[in-house]
């Protein structure tokens, strides 16, 4: 039942400057912590989180958002958008596109973010020495119309049916 940060600045796919607060009111989120660079674990959290939206009749936009953030304060919209892209088409339904958002921020937003959700990372070296990798887990979190931590779904698979009772409940 933790608040997450909603007057956390970010900046948006198309390089808006955006709050948490701006996803909240209406709708449910789904909450995905990701680096955009990620070499290994990011892409399969996202993919896993594709597979299992692309089983629910639930619609991003509509039903609730997704809400995809950097925890790479080095990363940037240009980035962020080519991960929408790339997950959106993916999805497959191109018209949910409103319903999708990447974001990226300075390290103060980040810690915010990071530290509601209890969320933890560290910088490691990458195979060419430079501290540009992080170690993390991998989980989405469902998000109340009021921006509060609902549910957590640990590892790169998620249960459509879980997720969709989750949605429901908080809906």
């Amino acid at each position: 039942d933790q608040s997450l940060p909603l007057g956390a600045e970010f900046r948006d796919e198309a390089g808006r400057t955006v709050h948490l607060g701006d996803y909240f009111g209406q709708k449910p989120a789904i909450l995905a912590l990701v680096y955009y660079k990620c070499p290994m674990l990011c892409s399969e959290e996202l993919n896993g989180l594709v597979g299992a939206l692309e089983m629910l009749k639930f619609t991003p936009g509509k039903d609730f958002n997704v809400i995809v953030a950097s925890f790479d304060p080095r990363e940037g919209p240009a980035l962020a958008a080519s991960a929408k892209a790339l997950y959106l088409k993916r999805y497959g339904r191109m018209n949910t596109a409103a319903g999708w958002h990447f974001l990226t921020g300075p390290q103060p937003s980040i810690d915010a973010l990071t530290k509601a959700v209890g969320f933890g990372y560290v910088s490691v070296p990458g195979p060419n020495g430079k501290m540009d990798q992080y170690a993390h887990a991998s989980s989405i979190e469902l998000i109340t119309t009021e921006g509060r931590i609902s549910q957590y779904y640990m590892g790169v698979e998620y249960s459509p049916r879980d997720m969709r009772a989750g949605l429901v409940e908080i809906g």
